[in-house]
């Protein structure tokens, strides 16, 4: 079975592997991607609460 992967660590289907190996890769890769997109979520969230207070901040001077 190829082992092919994203730059990011993601696995890939590959057209020479039987499904049942590739549907337990892409359910692993989706896993990773929401992991990746919700610390990334959380990441903007937070800058743009500091951003928002900081243009506030600014807003009085």
């Amino acid at each position: 079975m190829p082992n092919d992967e994203t730059r990011r660590g993601y696995p890939l289907p590959h057209p020479e592997n039987i499904a049942v190996e590739d549907v337990v890769r892409i359910r692993k890769a989706i896993e990773k991607i929401d992991e990746d997109m919700s610390e990334r979520e959380n990441e903007l969230k937070s800058n743009f609460k500091r951003f928002r207070f900081e243009t506030f901040l600014n807003f009085w001077k």
